[in-house]
């Protein structure tokens, strides 16, 4: 018999082919678990130290370039036990300089201005742009810095940990745009820029917002649109109620990515939702024996994230409207049972029905907000 294929080789070995058997699956497991490992590192909590993504550096670093200034913003989570935050610079270019704080604010507030000692257009001997370069900490509660500046991490250490930057060379921004709002609609805010004078060296439009709550916490802005420039205007749909405030600043932005920045605050307009659409009522009878009917009443729902709900109405046989039920605002039809006929001159007709839609906030005068009436179609 041959054993040949289940003895040891010469040299006391296993074939090749029982190595590779032993040794892929641990070799499988560790990899499997590397891999889990940093995984798990790379995405936990950005705040983290021992994050390999951010060394526990605020999230979402972004520089905004303007005449002489570098506006610094970064993402703020909320987190409890964050104190505030610390900005620190370096120039690029010639002999590598150390960063060195130029600001720091207390939380919530996620952007700085540096307008520290800082110069337009930097060049090198060759012409090549020159820029300033940013990185960012937290301070929490016990006063204790991430990541440390005293001891950064370095990004020639296993596993490579990197503690994010960002560039800009400050630059004179192009002109600021002259805002102006539309007329009022529902739920929406339109800003618009007609007549902008556009510098050879200008890229693109910047729209930022910031919830006006009308207090004395740092309003937190939020880049919400680039708009290109065949396109000066923009249209705010994201709000829920109406009355909410927020303050906008539009920028022209030059190919440095320095702006210029007009700001304005606005308010969503008290105005009642659209009307709803395509409005019909059936006439179904009830019985042969009487004049009595049911009125089916349809519509196409409203959209309106603020949408509290309908309104029907009829006609009286002297013409005086007169409210029937409201419904809510995920209905689309709706049965008035056992309805009587109207007496106009001698003949008895089926009444006439309307529809409103109403919204979640009363009117300037108190009242619940309707929209126009639309009166229903027999089909």
């Amino acid at each position: 018999m041959n054993h040949k294929n289940h003895s040891p080789d010469f040299f006391g070995r296993l074939p090749t082919s029982k190595i590779m058997v032993v040794l892929s699956l641990p070799m499988l497991l560790a990899l499997v678990f590397f891999n889990a490992c940093t995984s798990n590192e790379d995405f936990a909590n950005p705040l983290d130290p021992e994050n390999l993504r951010t060394s526990g550096a605020p999230d979402g670093l972004a520089l905004y370039a303007g005449d002489q200034q570098v506006r610094v913003t970064w993402n703020d989570t909320g987190q409890t036990g964050i104190k505030g935050y610390r900005i620190y610079r370096r120039s690029t270019g010639g002999a590598d300089t150390e960063f060195q704080q130029v600001g720091s604010v207390d939380a919530p507030a996620n952007e700085f201005t540096d307008t520290q000692n800082l110069e337009n257009d930097r060049r090198d001997a060759s012409g090549r742009l020159l820029a300033y370069e940013y990185r960012i900490s937290y301070v929490d509660a016990n006063g204790v810095e991430t990541p440390d500046p005293a001891n950064p991490p370095a990004e020639t250490e296993d596993p490579r940990r990197i503690w994010k930057t960002a560039l800009a060379t400050p630059s004179v921004p192009p002109p600021a745009p002259n805002v102006t709002l539309g007329d009022p609609t529902d739920l929406t805010i339109k800003l618009f820029w007609d007549g902008y004078e556009f510098p050879y060296d200008f890229s693109i439009f910047r729209v930022y917002a910031a919830l006006d709550t009308e207090d004395d916490k740092p309003l937190r802005f939020e880049l919400i649109a680039e708009p290109k420039r065949d396109r000066l205007y923009y249209f705010d749909h994201d709000f829920e109620v109406d009355g909410t405030r927020k303050v906008y600043r539009v920028a022209g932005v030059d190919e440095f990515g320095a702006e210029a920045i007009t700001t304005l605050t606005a308010a969503v307009p008290n105005v009642p939702p659209a009307s709803p659409k395509d409005v019909r009522v059936r006439y179904l009878a009830r019985s042969l024996f009487n004049t009595k009917y049911d009125a089916v009443i349809s519509w196409t729902p409203n959209t309106e994230p603020d949408l509290a709900g309908y309104q029907l109405y009829t006609r009286d046989a002297a013409g005086k409207l007169l409210p029937r039920p409201a419904v809510g605002p995920k209905e689309r039809t709706f049965t008035i049972p056992g309805e009587d006929p109207i007496l106009v001159g001698q003949a008895l007709e089926f009444k006439k029905y309307y529809i409103t839609a109403y919204d979640n906030t009363p009117g300037p005068d108190g009242r619940r907000d309707e929209s126009a009436l639309v009166e229903a179609k027999s089909r």
